[in-house]
């Protein structure tokens, strides 16, 4: 029989890894003492990752900000960069993988360990989800054989046209309106946004916009915001790509630098070091047969499971959160920061219900100095799904100042990574002889056991659906249940 083929871009395997990055901060000569630690907020990012036959190992750095309050009652902050390494081992890797992976941080924890010195730990989840492009034979016209039921599925799913990974780099200047010099960085933050491609002649244009924003300390104690939504843009280089298709975009932070210029630029230098990775589909739509069995010959065949990215669209659960958070001192509202992550999740049948917490830092001003006030408001979700594997974005945030509260208006998307992977079952060998045994009845009766289907029963007998359907009186896709009668014809 001839066979057709598939090329895929293959889901592997998938793993959850949970690190702890920490390390020992020397307050530098330049800075004063510390008297108290008043926020902590970290970037993480994977910087180098290498896939080899059974191990994948990545490498990675943790801009960390600590704002801490000094002993001549200055807000300060120390800006470090802690490295991070860690290696999954699992047979199943191999060196033409790719990986696609989030990052989450579940806690932070800052100490002083004495006038001089801090101590930081942070605790990281990274899920990672590896993919190999596969060529894969099945056999897909089985037309050919008489005498045979076949249990058909239509399934949409993507299939591989052409894949390319370029790197690139943001470089900007962020204005700040100051007529004095930036003393610390307080805290960064980017987002990408408006994320759209365009297909022609080879290429891919890829366009995103990186938004920046930041909160820095001048020399005088005065705090200030800034911030820049930057494009960038990119042409890549793919064979047979038509416009018809389909472009899917990874963009995967390697680096990030950010310094403030001289007090005459009036400018905070920002560098932004991206890989980015560009996977083109082409939607295909085929008939699979997922069983068979014949009516007067005995079929064999061997069917082989894959996982594999379908065109379904990707189902989000939306959680809002409305608090008023009591900030008490607070004279102005400099900024708010926040992140989610599950805590727990609790199987419910078919799905689960997932608890989570969003932290909530808020910088405020308290008349004397900065202050930053941390606060932990849950949430829960109930998903059809049980991966741990949850993808949290932030789809609206908005603070406000209402005397001494913060009014908190937050709405979280929640997607399963893994919701538009569906394991689909390939024919790949086919075999057929005469049977060999005579019936010596014309009809049985049965009674339904639970866990039947009309297929189920009609293969065990070696009949077609359609005899059990007319001889029974049952419509097309009527719902048999436990103890009912049915009358089988041979």
């Amino acid at each position: 029989m001839e066979k057709n083929t598939l090329s895929i871009h293959k889901k592997m395997t998938e793993k959850i890894k949970n690190i702890e990055v920490k390390g020992d901060i020397i307050v530098p000569d330049t800075k004063p003492d510390i008297v108290n630690i008043m926020g902590t907020n970290a970037n993480p990012y994977i910087y180098k990752e290498e896939c080899t036959e059974g191990k994948y190992r990545f490498d990675g750095n943790m801009d960390a900000y600590i704002i801490y309050l000094s002993d001549n009652g200055e807000t300060k902050c120390i800006q470090t960069t802690l490295d991070f390494m860690d290696v999954i081992d699992d047979a199943g890797i191999n060196s033409q993988m790719s990986t696609k992976y989030r990052i989450e941080i579940v806690s932070v924890d800052t100490k002083i360990l004495n006038e001089r010195k801090i101590s930081v730990s942070v605790n990281l989840k990274l899920c990672f989800n590896f993919f190999e492009c596969k060529n894969i034979e099945y056999i897909d016209n089985l037309n050919m054989l008489s005498g045979v039921e076949k249990l058909q599925e239509t399934v949409n799913l993507n299939t591989v046209v052409a894949s390319n990974t370029i790197k690139t780099s943001l470089k900007e200047d962020v204005s700040i309106d100051e007529t004095e010099a930036i003393s610390d960085i307080l805290r960064s933050d980017i987002s990408l946004s408006n994320m759209e491609n365009k297909m022609s002649y080879n290429k891919v244009l890829s366009k995103a916009d990186v938004s920046i924003k930041m909160l820095y300390i001048t020399e005088t104690g005065k705090i200030g915001n800034c911030e820049a939504t930057v494009p960038i843009m990119n042409f890549i280089d793919m064979e047979k790509v038509t416009d018809e298709d389909i472009c899917q975009m990874d963009y995967k932070v390697r680096n990030m630098n950010f310094k403030p210029n001289s007090k005459e630029m009036k400018t905070i230098s920002c560098q932004i070091d991206f890989e980015v990775t560009c996977e083109v589909y082409q939607k295909k739509s085929i008939e699979l047969v997922q069983d068979m069995y014949g009516i007067d010959k005995n079929i064999t065949f061997n069917q082989k499971s894959i996982e594999v990215q379908t065109d379904a669209e990707v189902s989000t659960e939306i959680v809002n959160i409305n608090e008023n958070i009591l900030v008490e001192d607070i004279r102005s509202l400099y900024d708010v920061d926040c992140r989610a992550n599950i805590t727990n999740k609790t199987p419910m049948g078919s799905g689960a219900n997932y608890e989570g917490e969003c932290v909530v830092n808020i910088y405020f001003d308290t008349g004397n100095h900065l202050g930053v006030k941390t606060t932990k408001i849950p949430f829960m979700a109930k998903l059809d799904c049980h991966t741990d594997d949850i993808e949290i974005n932030f789809t609206k945030k908005h603070f406000k100042l209402n005397n001494e509260d913060v009014v908190c208006d937050i709405e979280l998307a929640l997607k399963p990574n893994s919701s538009n992977y569906k394991t689909i079952h390939l024919i790949d060998e086919v075999e057929e002889e005469e049977c060999q045994e005579e019936n010596d009845y014309a009809m049985i009766v049965y009674f339904v056991k639970d866990g039947d289907t009309i297929w189920n029963i009609a293969r065990d007998f070696k009949v077609t659906m359609d005899s059990i359907i007319q001889t029974n009186n049952l419509q097309d896709n009527a719902k048999i249940n436990v103890g009912e009668k049915l009358y089988i014809m041979k």
